[in-house]
């Protein structure tokens, strides 16, 4: 009863790294690789936030993570249920 399961759950899982890959590609992060070395060393400038509260503007890359993030721990949370319903 396992096996199916953790094939759906590994399909699943298969599924949305590759949907990240290729968003990933399609939005052209991997384009300017020379720069990319150096934005862990950059701080936020005055133009990164959203509001005068503080918090960093969030686009589409944190949607796309949190859909991505939800995806995976809804396909935990069924497999989990389904196989504690077969228990016997």
């Amino acid at each position: 009863m396992f096996v199916p399961l953790w094939l759906i759950y590994l399909v699943s899982g298969t599924l949305m790294a590759v949907a990240t890959v290729l968003w990933a590609i399609v939005s052209r992060q991997f384009e300017d690789q020379r720069r990319a070395r150096y934005l862990p060393l950059v701080g936020l400038g005055a133009g990164d936030y959203a509001a005068d509260d503080g918090r960093p503007a969030r686009g589409a890359g944190f949607r796309v993570t949190l859909l991505i993030v939800s995806c995976g721990t809804l396909a935990i949370v069924c497999t989990l249920v389904s196989a504690l319903r077969h228990l016997p």
